[in-house]
């Protein structure tokens, strides 16, 4: 038993295998990173090579039918867990790319992963079905408490937009760390965004840790209670005498694949230093307090007569081509 416990734990990891397409591109890795391996239509396939494999390298003691059921499993738990983040999991790969997320969860949850590594604890060293029972069952009520947090946090933006008059918008909602109290909550108009961090559980807002304090600490005092959001206004373009010049880089044949990946892409900079002219966009959607998106792309030509050419923002702000 306790060896088809580590089997279907390693099942559940493969398919981030993905990440070695890091060696073809950053760019084909974003396109395709939670793509194929990650699919429900290959899923089975995924299953069936990995059973073949258990059952030559443990000496064929079993047939690969032995652990191709908990091998697909294990496979699913990990698309599903993918799906209850913001990222985005292309489950129908390699036919199409949408990549659906459902939002409940942030991508680094110490309280979805406690529930998983205490259900494998019990399975390994107590009783085997009874402790991974009782961890899935954890598991799923931690996430359908998330959902209803979830939920809590579309209606602020719901509300928040009727009360401004909107009618034509998207109110959407992103977890974030440490707790699922903790919301970015998004009122989409298309090219305008508007932003508001919140703690739905709050009831005074933490004490302002100032610019220079310990990011955790910025992220911690990052989300006021209801009754204190602050919404601040994002544009697609940025201010009226850079949009001409942010609208020609992002309708480069280049940029395509942030069209695709971002959900919120706003003008980070334009940087005309040295006779230079360097465009970045970012997404929002993965930007939090004290700490920039970690998506930030455009591109840079020498002069107005030069080809644009791709690159990345780093952190420390270098730029390196793609």
């Amino acid at each position: 038993m306790r060896e088809r416990t580590w089997i279907g734990f390693l099942a559940a990891a493969a398919p981030d295998i993905d990440f070695v397409l890091l060696l073809f591109g950053e760019i084909t890795y974003l396109e395709n990173h939670r793509g194929a391996t990650h699919s429900l239509l290959l899923m089975p396939i995924w299953a069936w090579l990995l059973a073949v494999a258990c059952a030559i390298l443990l000496g064929r003691r079993y047939p690969w039918r032995a652990y191709y059921g908990v091998i697909l499993l294990g496979i699913f738990v990990h698309i599903l867990g993918d799906l209850i983040t913001s990222y985005g999991t292309q489950i129908l790969a390699p036919f199409s790319d949408w990549a659906p997320g459902w939002n409940t969860t942030f991508i680094i949850d110490p309280w979805f992963s406690g529930l998983i590594v205490a259900g494998l604890a019990a399975s390994l060293y107590w009783r085997p079905r009874t402790g991974a029972a009782l961890g899935l069952a954890a598991v799923t009520a931690l996430v359908l408490f998330q959902y209803t947090q979830y939920r809590s946090a579309v209606d602020l933006g719901e509300t928040w937009a009727r009360e401004q008059g909107l009618t034509d918008y998207v109110a959407q909602a992103y977890p974030q760390p440490w707790e699922p109290f903790n919301w970015m909550v998004v009122v989409d108009r298309g090219e305008q965004y508007a932003i508001a961090r919140v703690n739905l559980r709050r009831e005074r807002a933490p004490r302002d840790p100032g610019e220079d304090a310990f990011f955790l600490w910025q992220l911690w005092a990052a989300y006021p209670p209801v009754d204190e959001m602050q919404w601040r206004r994002h544009t697609q373009f940025g201010p009226q005498e850079v949009a001409p010049l942010a609208r020609e880089v992002w309708e480069q044949e280049a940029m395509k694949f942030f069209h695709w990946f971002a959900n919120y892409p706003a003008l980070r900079s334009v940087d005309r230093r040295n006779y230079d002219q360097c465009v970045v966009f970012k997404d929002m959607r993965f930007q939090l307090e004290g700490m920039d998106s970690p998506f930030r792309y455009g591109m840079c030509r020498s002069s107005p007569e030069d080809a644009w050419a791709l690159y990345r923002l780093d952190a420390d702000g270098g730029r390196r081509a793609l």
